[in-house]
């Protein structure tokens, strides 16, 4: 997979987004309206970027988070947001995550947070 590629991906995915709805009460706290997610959308456009391998240190589970000797994955950057957060696309597995480029780190750190490329950015 190439930058072009995965540049295409994202645009396709926002360009057909359609908020659903989630269920009163199937959730802890009050569900996102459509204007709120929608506002996001907006803003992940803005920090959308053009696409680049980086090299990622795995801190997503509680056993990577104990480990000595870290483990990297690479990863295609696809979107820059506030305090260092990046989102991230892994084509291996079709998943988009949540990064941050922390103090003091060479490289940046995914943070476990995966899943959608606009339920991924709204986690920041």
């Amino acid at each position: 997979m190439d930058a072009e590629t995965v540049s295409l991906l994202v645009s396709e995915i926002l360009a057909s987004y359609c908020f659903k709805p989630t269920p009163s009460g199937s959730t802890v706290g009050v569900p996102w309206s459509a204007e709120k997610v929608h506002g996001y959308v907006e803003q992940l456009k803005k920090a959308s970027v053009k696409p680049y391998r980086q090299r990622f240190e795995l801190r997503e589970t509680f056993e990577q988070v104990e480990q000595t000797a870290p483990a990297y994955a690479d990863f295609w950057v696809v979107a820059e947001g506030d305090a260092g957060y990046v989102v991230w696309y892994d084509p291996a597995n079709g998943e988009f995550g949540l990064g941050i480029r922390a103090e003091g780190n060479a490289v940046p750190v995914s943070i476990g947070v995966r899943g959608d490329l606009v339920g991924v950015f709204c986690a920041m």
